[in-house]
């Protein structure tokens, strides 16, 4: 990304910031929702993750102009597990 001739700082950090606050208000209802029947790493979860990561990212790239359907899949996989590998590593954590 670095190496793209028209990469800018902070273009990079205004689109962080837009994903950032999609991420959130789609995200964290889904984990308050998840956290009422908590499993560790279940896959319910990651699949339920990835939908709405899906969804986000398809929202984000329709609204750019660009839908490149391999990078949404990529991003979207990226988001979920991140997601769902945080959650389940929180709610261990809790138990303990």
């Amino acid at each position: 990304m670095l190496l793209y001739p028209h990469f800018s700082y902070i273009g990079f950090i205004i689109i962080f910031i837009i994903y950032f606050f999609c991420f959130l208000i789609f995200a964290v209802p889904v984990q308050i929702w998840l956290r009422k029947r908590p499993k560790l790493f279940s896959i319910k979860q990651l699949l339920i993750y990835f939908s709405v990561a899906f969804l986000v990212t398809m929202l984000l790239f329709l609204i750019y102009g660009n839908l490149d359907f391999p990078q949404v899949l990529l991003i979207s996989s990226y988001h979920s597990i991140v997601f769902w590998l945080l959650d389940s590593i929180l709610l261990n954590a809790k138990k303990i």
